[in-house]
């Protein structure tokens, strides 16, 4: 059998892990008797090594590899000898980055523009930002084939590297078949008329503070509208900030912050909210935006990252910035039922498309090539 080494020392949060399983489930359900995976991880990434399914061979890292700087050190000195001794046929990472030291096919999925987008980094993160930027370019030079997770990143990739990859396919990321069949079961639920939903992981980049300057505006002529931020702040300064914000502008009593809720709160509020809003400065896909568009829950969203791509016409998009622009976009959704009603059809249809039996197709039939070869 052939072996795919696969390394997910990276994934450290929810939404890579997301991505991650979904791919990896598809490759084994598909080329299960063909390719097997041999996957390095931590003994405590539990959650992780309990979504994977079909038949693995697990590798385990030291629990320091959690920190960026300690995962390259032990990939740098360990990668090589394991490939050698599981005799993988290629080599998978979702970190966007090549490995050193290795004699094999590297497949390199480019996920993450952090470091490409200054505005999403803070001043003290500058000595990090800049290694990714050239490891980014090495694997521009190196990798036998990049996998971008959208458009968007290809372009920001080689726009970092000058030059274009030896070989690129663009991967789009799907929502779980169990969202698609709960959000089918939703149907048309009753709306909130004037709720506005935003969620994730409230980092800075997601630009909470543009949204409730917006929201702030919408609120002289739409004095009940609502605001729900839902997702964790992995960031209490960036929290404290936010909160301070919210009573500044009066907003007590129209912002709800949730902090994590459970799959199916999730599911009621993107089933109840008038709009779904993220104003990010930094998103190469945008996962929790398609949840939303499933249950036919347009989108307001920023047209400086991969979302204008993946939210097609079932969204409304204007610069991260532009406090009115956005406040126009959230009228036209409020006020107008008609365009409303459209572009929630839209936002169903937009949606369908991203299912994983789809969109990791372009990934099996990498795989299937680089066997028969």
């Amino acid at each position: 059998m052939h072996k795919l080494l696969v390394n997910a020392l990276s994934v450290t949060n929810p939404s890579g892990r997301h991505v991650l399983l979904g791919h990896l489930n598809r490759l084994t359900e598909i080329l299960g008797n063909r390719c097997g995976l041999v996957v390095i991880c931590r003994k405590e990434m539990e959650e992780f090594q309990s979504g994977l399914t079909g038949r693995v061979e697990w590798i385990y890292a030291p629990a320091c590899t959690v920190r960026w700087w300690r995962r390259a050190v032990w990939e740098r000195i360990h990668l090589p000898r394991l490939a050698r001794r599981v005799g993988a046929f290629a080599y998978f990472t979702p970190n966007g980055m090549a490995a050193r030291g290795l004699n094999i096919p590297q497949l390199v999925f480019a996920q993450n523009p952090w470091a490409l987008v200054p505005s999403a980094r803070r001043r003290r993160d500058a000595v990090k930002a800049w290694l990714q930027r050239r490891a980014y370019r090495r694997a521009m030079r190196e990798a036998a084939v990049m996998i971008f997770n959208s458009r968007y990143m290809q372009q920001a990739y080689r726009k970092n590297a000058g030059v274009e990859e030896r070989r690129g396919v663009v991967v789009y990321q799907a929502a779980d078949e169990s969202t698609h069949i709960r959000a089918a079961a939703a149907g048309d639920s009753p709306r909130r008329p004037e709720q506005i939903l935003t969620v994730s992981i409230m980092a800075p980049h997601k630009n909470i503070e543009a949204l409730l300057c917006a929201f702030c505006r919408l609120r002289e002529t739409h004095p009940q509208s609502r605001l729900v931020l839902a997702g964790s702040w992995p960031d209490p300064a960036y929290e404290w900030t936010i909160r301070t914000q919210v009573t500044r502008l009066g907003l007590g009593d129209a912002v709800e912050f949730t902090g994590f809720v459970t799959r199916e709160r999730l599911d009621q509020l993107y089933a109840e909210s008038r709009i779904f809003c993220l104003m990010s400065r930094c998103e190469s896909f945008g996962i929790p935006a398609i949840e939303a568009q499933l249950f036919g829950t347009p989108v307001v969203t920023s047209t400086v990252c991969a979302m204008p791509e993946i939210g097609g016409e079932g969204g409304l998009f204007c610069d991260p910035d532009d406090i009115v622009g956005i406040v126009e976009a959230l009228k036209t959704l409020i006020e107008d039922d008609p365009e409303w009603r459209r572009r929630s059809q839209l936002a169903r249809e937009n949606a369908d498309r991203f299912e994983w039996s789809r969109c990791s197709r372009p990934l099996i039939d990498l795989c299937m090539e680089m066997i028969r070869d």
